[in-house]
């Protein structure tokens, strides 16, 4: 699934993404999945990590498909995720209707340039509960995984 969503995110913003949006984009794709339905959509072991979300994985999915589906291309301190020689669109990837409303729901949110629309995306994940309760206790280079289950937990406490 993770390959898959890689490609839904990148062929949604037709390739202008960047590698830190699509991260965090997988990390909200995860979360939400786990707090409406209890279930995450990848295998990732999310890892809070310099401050963010993160899994190895996705740095090996990302070079695996490199020069195929993908290329990613450094452009000063940014890299960016393009479309790739073999990219196809999104109806090749044949995602359950509500899968893709989630997933789009997140793309019109947080998808676009600048550094404006960045540090909103960024501001919107460091804020999400899981984020939230491991932040304050640890070092930069502390590895510590994070429990998206707390934001289904938060969402359950606000209904009521």
């Amino acid at each position: 699934m993770l390959e898959t969503l890689i490609k839904y995110f990148v062929y949604a913003t037709k390739g202008h993404i960047t590698k830190t949006q699509l991260i965090k984009f997988l990390y909200l794709a995860d979360l939400y999945a786990v707090k409406w339905t209890s279930k995450q959509l990848t295998e990732l072991n999310w890892r809070y990590y310099h401050y963010s979300p993160w899994n190895e994985d996705i740095i090996v999915a990302l070079n695996q498909m490199n020069g195929k589906t993908i290329v990613q291309e450094s452009v000063g301190e940014t890299i960016f995720i393009r479309l790739g020689a073999e990219a196809g669109n999104i109806d090749d990837l044949e995602l359950p209707v509500g899968l893709k409303l989630m997933l789009e729901n997140i793309r019109r949110e947080w998808a676009g340039s600048g550094q404006e629309k960045i540090q909103k995306l960024l501001k919107y994940v460091y804020s999400t509960a899981p984020m939230i309760e491991v932040k304050d206790s640890h070092q930069l280079e502390q590895v510590v995984r994070l429990n998206l289950e707390t934001e289904r937990q938060k969402l359950i406490s606000e209904l009521g």
